[in-house]
This record gives C-alpha cells, structure tokens and sequence, in this order.
C-alpha cells in the first residue's frame, strides 16, 4: 500500500493536480473508486496540507437501493469528520416531461450538483475517482468515434476552479487491494453490469482481450494520454498565436486574414487556427464535433486552393468567403439598405458606410489637413456638374479613363482589381451631377482626375477610411 500512496502523491505533485491551502470536494458515489479516493485524501490531507469534503448525488434510478448509497459516503466523513453533501436528482421524472439521454443527463445533473455546491462552501477543487481503466475506455470510445485520442483531461477548469483525476495512475485491481486493506465498505451499482451502453461494452468485450495481451495496457493508455494532452497544449498555444499574428476583425468584429499569411503557417497547426477561426462567430459553428470537423475540412481545402473565388455558407446566417488572397467571415445576406445615394456638399467631410469623402477648391483647402493614409487626387470639372454624388454601382456602370477610347465597364475594372464579391457589393461609386460615373473610389479614377494639381480652377479629392471625422 505504501508504493501505491507514493505513486499517488508523485502523481498529484507531479500534474500539480491539488496546490497546498485547496479545499477538496470529493465526488463521491460510493463505488470502490470514490470511496477509495475519499478515504485516501481524507487520510492525507494534512501530508497535502488540505481540507476535505465529499457530495453525494442520488439519480433516483433504484429507488430505495440508489438511496443507501449515500450513507457508506456519510459514514466514511463522520469516520474523518469532513463535511458531507448530499442531493437528489430526479431524473426518471425529468426523463418522462422531457426525454434525453439517461447517461448525458445524469452527468450534466449531477455536474450541478457538484457546481452549486462547490459554490456555496467555498471548494475550488473537485477530485473523481477516475482511474487507467476508465482512461483506457474513454481512449477507445474516441477511437470509436473517429475523435481524437486524447482520453479524459487529467485536470480542467470548472465553475471558479477545477476538476482533478487523482486516481489515473492506478489499476481498478489497485483500488480493491486498497479497500480491502483498510476494510473500506462501497457499493456497487447494478447497472454498471449491463452492457445497454457502450462504456459497458468496452469495458467488458474490449479491455480484457486488450489487458490479456498487456497487462499494463490500460497503465499506458494513462502515459500516452498525459502526452497528448501536454503536445496538445502546447500546439493550442502556437496556434493561438499564429492566429493572433495573422488576423484582423471587420466593423462587424468578424474575421478577416490573408492567405498567404495562413498558408505560412505550419500545416500541423493549421486545422487549429481555422478552430480558432470559427470559434469568433458570435454562436459556436456546431456543437457535433464530426460535423464541425467536416467544416474544417472543407475550408483547409478552399484556402489552399488558389483558382477563383469561392464563397461557403456556416451556420447561423454567417458565410466563409475566399476573394483571392483575402479570407474572411461575413454576414450571409448583407444589409446595403443604408447606403443609399447621397449628393457629396462641397467642404463637407461626409460619411458612406465606413468610408468619407472629402471634396473643395484646391487652394481653400490646406495641405497639412491631409493623413498619410488619405486617397488624394485633384479634378477638373464644370460647374454644371457639380455637386458630385456617391451610390452604389449599377449594372452598366462605365468609367472614362484616360488613354481608353471607350469608357471601361465598372464590373470588369472590380475583377481587373481583384475586388472581392463581398466589397463589390458595396462598392461606392461618385456621379457627375448629370449621371456620369467618374471614380471608383480606391480602386480607380476617371480621367477627370490626376494625382498632381492642374493649372486652373480645380478641386482637391479625399478618400477616408476608418471612424467618421
């Protein structure tokens, strides 16, 4: 018993599972692996410099027999004299008014149960008797599944803590030994006999031809888990951080990065930071993780496909978008309602969307009022047709441009350009007083325009991005 005691202690020193000063909660069912646990920690909270407590939850599945449970868990804390909870759950009647899943039902009540109670008596620790062959199991359930292998997490957060494995290190045959010794009393539900679930059908069909050919099989499954987990942090990390670098967020706080920039990024952290991609939309892509790892899937191969555009529709109302090199999340159905035509007063910053125009005589305005990043260009242009107008572009728009004997088509200028369809759609174009288009402001201008100032009457030309002036 000695070696196991050590080996326990290393394990929690080693993960630093429980820090010293922690109040402990044990989950205690009254099984011979909480109750070991319970009574393991209660004998070395003072070695761990500890306090102790154990909550029971009682599903209501066994009427009278799931019941006594509780006192072999009530038994042990007077024993140790630790604080002892205790609630019921009822979940047959909860199954009758609303269905589900018994097993996922039972678990998300009494993970409540463990919450609240935590809550209320100042716990931070919640300690499971998990232990190799449960980690074992839940290996090959994923395996199963096709998700990855990386078994239960030795400690995660939960509520205003954490939840804690203590007991991975040790065999099932272990835990017998060890309750046999200390004459430990536990319980041992029925239902864990039956193979109605696949938990059930592995540990009983699997494990044993598994544990046959390697006794230690289940011992391994333990290290190899604790590996996966430890590469798995640290890959999350890098892909944070990658994903950090790279991205940008558009006025609607959806994200936007470069496709180079992705494709320079490791193709073993690649999957990863499209997870990160889609955990920015406002609700989660999917909750199934096949279907979300289809999602993945399909976008991996769009952004390192280069031929085209392409355009894939999320949940939620939300779409991915490929434009070239410019990769982003957007709104399905964009709202242009709000730009609509606006005649552009002259000496009058003026806000379109999330761009500004600017427009005056070129010698009332003073040079040192232009940004580094401002859209300048000075024009020439009749009073007549004056004021300008910015709207969104038509089909048959065309612009006159310099050197061109017919005016070009608006469309074909946005593809020359490589203008994604998500800005085309609300893509500014200014208007002539009599309906002539005569800038695509950022992309092109007409022939009316020069970046240089004109002998003459002219006027200078502002194109702003960013906040209203």
């Amino acid at each position: 018993m000695k070696s196991l005691q050590q080996k326990v202690l290393k394990f929690i020193e080693r993960q630093t599972l429980i820090p010293p000063g922690s109040r402990v909660l044990v989950a205690c069912s009254g099984g011979v692996d909480s109750i070991t646990l319970l009574h393991f920690l209660a004998t070395h909270r003072k070695t761990l410099g500890i306090e102790v407590g154990a909550v029971h939850v009682d599903h209501m599945l066994r009427g009278k027999e799931s019941a006594e449970d509780a006192f072999v868990v009530e038994d042990i804390c007077e024993e140790f004299q630790l604080p002892f909870f205790s609630e019921q759950v009822p979940i047959p009647a909860i199954l009758e008014s609303s269905g589900g899943n018994v097993q996922m039902l039972c678990r998300e009540e009494r993970y409540k149960c463990f919450a609240m109670t935590m809550a209320g008596h100042g716990f931070a620790v919640l300690a499971t008797g998990h232990h190799a062959e449960d980690q074992l199991e839940s290996v090959l359930i994923q395996l199963s599944k096709g998700h990855s292998m990386n078994g239960m997490p030795i400690q995660r957060s939960f509520h205003q803590g954490s939840v804690v494995r203590p007991f991975l290190p040790l065999k099932k045959s272990e835990l017998y030994e060890y309750a046999t010794q200390y004459g430990l009393t536990f319980r041992e539900d029925p239902s864990n006999q039956r193979d109605d679930y696949l938990r059930n059908r592995i540990r009983h069909q699997v494990v044993p031809v598994l544990s046959k050919e390697n006794p230690s099989v289940s011992v391994g499954a333990v290290q190899l888990t604790a590996q996966r987990q430890a590469e798995e942090a640290l890959l999350s990390e890098l892909a944070e951080k990658h994903w950090q670098a790279i991205v940008t967020y558009t006025d609607e706080q959806l994200p936007c990065f470069n496709r180079q920039a992705f494709l320079a990024i490791h193709h073993a952290l690649q999957k990863r930071v499209i997870q990160l991609l889609l955990s920015c939309l406002p609700s989660p892509e999917t909750e199934k993780v096949e279907l979300r790892s289809a999602v993945v899937e399909e976008l991996l191969q769009h952004i390192r496909d280069s031929a085209g555009n392409t355009t894939i529709d999320l949940a939620y109302g939300y779409r991915f978008v490929r434009e070239y090199d410019k990769l982003l999340v957007t709104k399905k159905y964009m709202d242009t309602t709000s730009l609509h035509s606006k005649v552009l007063e002259k000496g009058v910053w003026q806000s379109w969307g999330n761009v500004q125009f600017y427009w005056q005589d070129a010698e009332a305005h003073a040079i040192e009022h232009v940004l580094s990043l401002d859209d300048v260009r000075y024009f020439q242009l009749s009073e007549v047709e004056l004021p300008l107008t910015v709207r969104l572009r038509e089909p048959g728009d065309r612009l006159p441009l310099k050197g061109m004997s017919q005016a070009k088509r608006v469309s074909r200028i946005l593809i020359d350009e490589k203008v994604g369809m998500t800005q085309r759609q609300q893509q500014p174009v200014i208007t002539t007083a009599s309906g002539i288009v005569c800038a695509v402001p950022g992309i092109r201008y007409g022939k009316m325009f020069s970046r240089h100032r004109p002998e003459g009457k002219s006027y200078i030309w502002i194109t702003r991005e960013g906040e209203n002036r």
